[in-house]
């Protein structure tokens, strides 16, 4: 049985990238009365203890990444300006958490930001960190991994997390995602007039692929509801042109579909392919919550190099997270030093 969970991080901001991700199960299909593995994708009790919801030394912290990233920025540089680790750093947790799965599953630790952008990133053709040559704070940089704790701690609990799943009879097939840039993103609202049909482009195309990739096998998908909107239905049918749809629940915490496909040649029932969409999924199924450190540690690896950029052509200026109203701020800030270097605001303000 395939389980997979689908989120994002940067919906809201006005600057940097909306990143939305997805991480992929496979597990035994569970008996009826079977507990262990949920439906919705509650690994936790399979994995524990070495896979947590809260971090603790020696463990993998899985979780909402609003709950693992600190709202404390600690400042990465010393004195001199050079780049200095922190084992207490702000995206400790996000990494302790995400990049052993990375590690057991692509058997070499990505290096830098680029490098991971090549493990998980699918943006169709081209190069998988192409797109960042379009813009200046991207371009020809690099950030390096990890920055907040140590490769040889990832390394230790990579091979921990190895041995849990193959104990817990649960294979990891990898996590996946989409980084959708300013250009692309106004694009998309010229297209579609609304952020939320821009965001749910790339989670029907993760659908999609998810419908492809595994046709003889059930499949259960959990996503985290887009923004207050309850019905999914045609939305769905429109993207993933199944043989019929059954909406199973629809309501104001979960909404929930199973998709048809097609009899079998030897006319036996297909498998079920069953898509949820409910409140605070990050905390309810290990999946959303991996896709959820994805994109967090995605963007904010974006925003590293959007603010050393800017900080290293004013070393007064405070760098911002992208939000709107720290947003407008660093706009504000930033007028004059734009005008100078001729920056086009295509480039870097989101429409919406």
């Amino acid at each position: 049985m395939i389980i997979a969970g689908i989120d994002e991080a940067g919906y809201g901001p006005m600057l940097g990238p909306l990143v939305i991700s997805i991480a992929v199960f496979r597990v035994e299909t569970p008996a009826a009365d079977e507990t262990l593995v949920r439906p919705i994708g509650d690994l936790w009790p399979a994995l524990d203890p070495l896979v947590t919801r809260k971090p603790n030394d020696g463990c993998i912290p899985v979780n909402d990444s609003k709950l693992l990233y600190s709202s404390g920025r600690k400042s990465r540089r010393s004195a001199s300006g050079e780049q200095r680790r922190s084992a207490s750093g702000v995206l400790r947790h996000l990494e302790e958490g995400l990049l052993p799965f990375i590690l057991a599953r692509h058997e070499r630790l990505p290096k830098s930001l680029r490098e991971l952008l090549h493990r998980v990133s699918r943006r169709g053709r081209g190069a998988a960190d192409g797109y960042l040559e379009d813009y200046p704070w991207y371009a020809k940089a690099d950030v390096p991994i990890p920055l907040d704790t140590y490769a040889p701690m990832v390394c230790r609990l990579a091979g921990k997390l190895v041995s849990k799943l193959e104990e817990a009879r649960i294979e990891f097939l990898g996590t996946s995602a989409i980084p959708v840039e300013v250009v692309e993103f106004n694009r998309g609202l010229a297209t579609w007039e609304n952020k939320a049909r821009v965001s749910f482009r790339t989670i029907a195309w993760f659908l999609r692929r998810l419908w492809k990739q595994f046709p003889q096998e059930p499949v259960d998908v959990v996503v985290d509801r887009q923004g207050g909107r309850t019905r999914y239905a045609r939305t769905l049918f429109e993207s993933m042109r199944p043989q019929a749809l059954c909406i199973d629940e629809q309501g104001e915490e979960t909404s929930s579909y199973r998709l048809r496909r097609r009899r079998r040649r030897d006319g036996s029932e297909p498998e079920t392919f069953r898509i949820t969409f409910t409140k605070n999924s990050e905390r309810k199924s290990l999946p959303v919550a991996l896709a959820s450190m994805a994109s967090k540690y995605l963007r904010e690896l974006h925003m590293e190099l959007f603010n050393r950029y800017w900080t290293e052509k004013n070393r007064k200026l405070a760098p911002t997270a992208g939000y709107v109203v720290d947003a407008r701020r660093f706009l504000e800030d930033t007028a004059a030093l734009r005008a100078t270097l001729g920056t086009d605001s295509k480039l870097l303000i989101r429409d919406r």
